[in-house]
């Protein structure tokens, strides 16, 4: 087909004779047209949908994703069943004749045509996305995205864009499986596509339906697994010197591979990696402090966070206190520092040891005083700022040792 809109009898007859090999959601299909390039190694082509109850009125802007011949009705019908938003549901999937595909030699089958799913019309998939955000040399980022750009904020954390689509993605992909289905290609960056500010899952392959429990389980599983290693590989290649310039960004993957060789179940492995620290938002960080010093104050509980805290993993946190640390401290946490001795009527004399306990009580004391006197502090996010400041890493060293 050219790339002007044509009449496609061919898929009309189609529809008539055979109403089965062509679903499209909500409507009836009259004819669709491509914008082709004449490369037959594309994974995509935009183009257009009309729809027999108005075949002459406005378009629907679509994208065809190409797929093999014996995925394709699978394909659809399985991402057309998922309910969740995280999905990108599919109108129709079809083969479509192509004329001439230049690059190929004659008695190349492809050049019959493709198989395609047809989705509304995306911006990007991840792919394409990263091979345009991704760094180049001595150039730097050159294009512009500043809602999910920089992915790194200057304070070192995860743009707001990536942590709410990440955690969405998990979720999603629970999500999938309580429905009887499972994706099977998460590890590709093609399966993900970004429309209308979000980022969403296509192509959908396998059904739960016929499996026993055990091998449900490790598909289950295996999809998340694909999952967290795409963003593992995907952060590693998209960051300027890799992840072990982000410490929390690789605080988390290590957290991941190592939960990876334990035998965790998949629900209970899935909530461990959604509440780490970097996925979490300011306020839901601060709190995690407050939620292990009351651990560490309750008898039944305190012996693992004691332990834990006793750990040379910790060395680093010992005499955290220094006079260097406390006098670089900003008006609201020095506050907080002497709080205790100033209902004393005792003048910059903290009521705190150098011991790394103390540091916990100190932080989960951070929490409670912006609670009560927040606006002294500025925000959720300031607070934040200041306690990972002088104690980068503290949060992920106690999640990484009382989780796992």
């Amino acid at each position: 087909m050219d790339d002007h809109r044509e009449l496609s009898d061919y898929i009309r007859k189609l529809h008539d004779e055979n109403s089965s090999k062509h679903k499209v959601i909500g409507s009836r299909l009259c004819y669709y047209s491509f914008k082709f390039n004449h490369r037959i190694s594309e994974e995509l082509y935009e183009g257009h949908l009309h729809f027999s109850f108005d075949p002459h009125g406005p378009p629907t802007n679509v994208v065809f994703v190409k797929v093999a011949q014996d995925d394709a009705e699978t394909i659809f019908q399985r991402t057309a069943a998922a309910n969740d938003g995280v999905v990108l549901r599919p109108w129709t999937y079809l083969f479509s004749k192509q004329k001439e595909f230049e690059d190929l030699p004659e008695d190349t089958y492809l050049r019959k045509g493709i198989w395609v799913l047809c989705y509304d019309r995306f911006e990007h998939n991840l792919k394409h996305w990263t091979n345009l955000a991704k760094p180049k040399p001595n150039k730097g980022i050159a294009y512009n995205d500043k809602l999910k750009l920089p992915i790194k904020t200057g304070d070192d954390r995860l743009n707001q864009f990536w942590c709410n689509s990440i955690r969405k993605l998990i979720d999603g992909v629970c999500d999938i499986h309580k429905e009887g289905l499972y994706h099977g290609g998460l590890g590709s960056r093609s399966n993900y596509v970004f429309i209308c500010k979000s980022l969403k899952i296509i192509n959908i392959k396998g059904s739960l339906d016929k499996l026993t429990g055990e091998q449900c389980e490790a598909r289950k599983k295996e999809d998340i697994m694909d999952l967290l290693w795409m963003l593992d590989n995907w952060f590693e290649s998209i960051l300027a010197g890799g992840k072990r310039s982000w410490p929390e960004c690789q605080h988390f993957f290590d957290f991941v591979n190592h939960a990876k060789t334990l035998n965790l179940g998949c629900d209970v492995f899935v909530k461990k990696v959604l509440h780490h620290p970097f996925l979490l938002n300011a306020d839901q960080r601060m709190r995690l402090f407050d939620h292990y010093d009351t651990m560490r104050n309750c008898p039944i509980t305190a012996q693992p966070v004691n332990n834990a805290l006793a750990l040379s993993a910790f060395d680093n946190f010992k005499s955290w206190n220094s006079t260097s640390t406390v006098n670089n401290m900003n008006s609201f946490m020095s506050g907080v520092y002497y709080h205790a001795a100033s209902t004393k009527k005792q003048k910059k004399k903290a009521n705190y040891s150098g011991n790394v306990s103390s540091l916990l009580r100190y932080l989960r004391n951070l929490n409670h005083h912006y609670q009560k006197h927040g606006l002294t502090a500025g925000s959720w996010e300031d607070v934040e700022r200041g306690a990972t400041t002088h104690f980068g890493g503290f949060l992920e060293l106690i999640y990484r040792h009382l989780e796992l």
